[in-house]
């Protein structure tokens, strides 16, 4: 199992969280959930960091069969739509998104 993190690494506001927080699982969320092959999506926002850590607030897990699956996936036109709806939501975070790409199968 291919797992594709998008680790969104910086901070959010506290009096903009619930309405990113809620952007992010009911906008976001469900059109990622539209990548074709993908098997699952999970989001998970930091609750306790350890001293010292990235500041990481929140993380998109993807999960494919492959790494062939991801590639199809994200070379989608459905991608283009994620793409929008991260767009339309990202306004109160501060800082920088990237991807990870793990093996689950070891």
């Amino acid at each position: 199992m291919i797992v594709r993190s998008a680790v969104l690494d910086g901070h959010v506001e506290e009096a903009d969280r619930e309405r990113f927080d809620r952007g992010m699982r009911d906008n976001v969320l469900p059109a990622i959930r539209t990548y074709p092959g993908i098997r699952d999506v999970r989001l998970r926002r930091l609750v306790v960091p350890e001293q010292g850590a990235p500041s990481a607030y929140m993380v998109f897990d993807l999960y494919f069969d492959s790494l062939a699956d991801m590639d199809a996936a994200l070379a989608s036109e459905t991608r283009q739509t994620v793409r929008t709806k991260i767009a339309e939501n990202m306004g109160p975070f501060k800082g920088r998104v990237y991807h990870l790409v793990f093996d689950e199968d070891l």
